[in-house]
C-alpha cells in the first residue's frame, strides 16, 4: 500500500525529489527507485505513528495516572505528548534508515521530513485520543479537554 501521499505536504513528491538528478540518468533512476522503496515502506510509518500515539496515551491515562502520587497536572499530559512525538520521530527515522538506505544526496533529508511529518501526525492523534478519553472514558488524569 502506498501511503506516502499523506506526507507530500512536508516531503514533496517524486518529481521534486528527482529534479536535481535530471541531468544524470543513472542518478535519476536511483532517486526514483529510492522514492519507490520509501513508498513501499510508508505503510510502516503510518503504523508507527498510530501505535506510538495510542500506546503512550494508554500509558498516560491508565498506569501512570492510577499509580500513587498526584499526577493531576497538565504538565504530565504535555510530557507524555512530547515523549510520543520524540519516540515516533526516532523510530520512524531509524526504520526508514534501516530499510531504505539514503545513498543519494538529499535522501536523508527526505527521510527526516517524513519522520517529522510522522511526529506531527502522532501529536494530532494523541490530542484526539486525549479529547475522546477526557470526555467519554474514566480516568484519574487531569481532564484538560473536558467539555
Amino acid at each position: 500500500m502506498k501511503t506516502l501521499k499523506i506526507y507530500e505536504w512536508i516531503a514533496g513528491n517524486m518529481s521534486d525529489f528527482a529534479r536535481p538528478f535530471q541531468n544524470n540518468e543513472t542518478l535519476a533512476m536511483q532517486a526514483k527507485n529510492f522514492w519507490r522503496s520509501l513508498e513501499n515502506f510508508s505503510i510502516v510509518s503510518v503504523f508507527v505513528f498510530i501505535i506510538v500515539a495510542a500506546v503512550i496515551a494508554v500509558l498516560y491515562y491508565k498506569p501512570f495516572n492510577n499509580s500513587p502520587g498526584r499526577h493531576y497536572h497538565p504538565k504530565y499530559w504535555f510530557l507524555f505528548w512530547a515523549i510520543s512525538i520524540i519516540v515516533t520521530f526516532i523510530i520512524t527515522l531509524g526504520l526508514e534508515y534501516a530499510f531504505c538506505k539514503p545513498v543519494l544526496s538529499g535522501a536523508f533529508l527526505l527521510e527526516t521530513k517524513i519522520a517529522l511529518g510522522n511526529a506531527i501526525y502522532t501529536a494530532l492523534l494523541y490530542l484526539v485520543i486525549s479529547i475522546i478519553w477526557c470526555n467519554f472514558l474514566p480516568t484519574n488524569a487531569y481532564r484538560i479537554f473536558k467539555k
